[in-house]
C-alpha cells in the first residue's frame, strides 16, 4: 500500500504531542514545519481522517515506539527517512522498526534494497523473533541478507545463518525450489573444511539446476544418510562431471561410495569405516611381515645348523 510522506510526516506529528521527547516544542515544531513543506511539494491536503486510517493499521502504541526510537537514534533526518520508506513501501515499515531493536540499521538496509524487494524484507523484519534474528544478522553481514531472505522468505536467513555472505550470494543466484532443496544441507556444508566448503558452494552456484536435482535424488534413494561430509565432498567435487552428467553418488551394502552410471558401478571408493580399516591393515601388515621374514630366517639357519652338527656326528 503507497501512503504519502506528507501524511506521514503529520501523523507523526500528531502522534509526538504525547510522547515524552524532550525538548518536545522543538520536535514538534521542526515536525509542522516538514509537515508544511511535504504538503505544498505534494500539493494534496492531509486529513484527519486519512491520519487515522494509518493510525488504525499499525496502532498508536507502534507509532508512539517507532517515533521515540527513530529519534533517539537519528532524530529529525532519520524520520524524515522513515517517512519516506513508509510512503513508498506502506505500513510494515514502521511494524519493522517498531520489532527490531536498534532503528537506522535497518532504515539504512532498506534504503539499499532495490524498490521491489523493500516492502517484503520489511514484512520479514516485522515478524517477530525471526525478524529480529534476520535485523541482526543483517547489520552483521549486509543488505545482501535482506535481500536473500526477501527473495527465498525463511530460507535466505538461513543460508546467512550457516554460510555467511558466500550462503547469501549462492542463495540469490537458486530459485525458491532450489533454495529449499539445499537448504537442508547448510548446516552440515558449515562444518566443512573452508577449502571445501567455498569449492562446494562455488560447484553449487555454476551448476544449480543439476545440483539441486542431485541432491534430491540423492536424500530419496538415502534417506537419513549426511550427503556433505568432507570424505563424500571430496569425491563430489572430485567426480563432478560425472555426477552431473549421468552419474548417480550412492552407498553401497558395505559402506562404499559408489559412483554409478546406469546403474552400473563406474568408480568405487572405500567409506570411511572400511577405509579405516584398510589403513589399519596396511599400517599392521608390513611390519609383521618383515618380523615373519625374520624368524622364518633363523628357523633355517637353526635347522641347517642342526642338520651340519648331526652329519658331523655320524662321520
Amino acid at each position: 500500500m503507497s501512503i504519502s510522506f506528507t501524511l506521514v510526516v503529520v501523523l507523526t506529528f500528531a502522534q509526538l504531542q504525547s510522547l515524552p521527547l524532550p525538548p518536545a516544542t522543538a520536535g514538534n515544531g521542526l515536525l509542522k514545519s516538514l509537515a508544511s513543506y511535504f504538503a505544498k511539494q505534494s500539493g494534496q491536503e492531509v486529513t484527519e481522517q486519512t491520519a487515522k486510517q494509518l493510525s488504525r493499521q499499525v496502532g498508536d502504541t507502534v507509532l508512539d515506539r517507532t517515533t521515540q526510537k527513530v529519534m533517539k537514534e537519528g532524530g529529525d533526518k532519520s524520520l524524515h527517512e522513515l517517512g519516506e520508506l513508509v510512503a513508498n513501501h506502506g505500513p510494515d515499515v514502521l511494524r519493522a522498526v517498531d520489532n527490531v531493536p536498534r532503528a537506522q540499521p535497518v532504515l539504512n538496509a532498506l534504503r539499499t534494497l532495490p524498490a521491489e524487494e523493500v516492502a517484503t524484507a520489511a514484512s520479514r523484519l516485522a515478524a517477530g523473533q525471526p525478524g529480529r534474528e534476520l535485523a541482526a544478522i543483517s547489520e552483521q553481514l549486509g543488505a545482501s541478507v535482506l535481500r536473500a531472505e526477501a527473495k527465498h522468505p525463511g530460507i535466505g536467513v538461513a543460508f546467512a545463518r550457516s554460510l555467511g555472505t558466500e550462503g547469501t550470494d549462492v542463495c540469490m543466484k537458486l530459485t525458491t525450489a532450489q533454495a529449499q532443496q539445499i537448504g537442508k544441507h547448510v548446516d552440515d556444508i558449515a562444518q566443512l573444511p573452508a577449502a571445501q566448503r567455498s569449492q562446494l558452494l562455488e560447484l553449487i552456484s555454476n551448476q544449480s539446476d543439476r545440483f539441486a536435482a542431485f541432491v534430491g535424488r540423492f536424500v530419496e534413494q538415502n534417506p537419513g544418510k549426511v550427503l556433505f561430509t568432507s570424505a563424500s565432498t571430496a569425491i563430489i567435487l572430485a567426480n563432478s562431471d560425472a555426477i552431473f552428467g549421468d552419474g548417480e553418488l550412492l552407498w553401497d551394502a558395505e559402506g562404499n561410495l559408489i559412483i554409478a552410471s546406469n546403474g552400473k558401478p563406474r568408480r568405487q571408493h572405500p567409506g570411511i569405516v572400511p577405509r579405516l580399516f584398510g589403513d589399519l591393515t596396511a599400517s599392521v601388515e608390513t611390519p609383521l611381515r618383515l618380523t615373519l621374514y625374520a624368524i622364518g630366517g633363523v628357523i633355517v639357519l637353526l635347522i641347517a645348523a642342526w642338520g651340519t652338527q648331526k652329519l658331523r656326528r655320524s662321520a
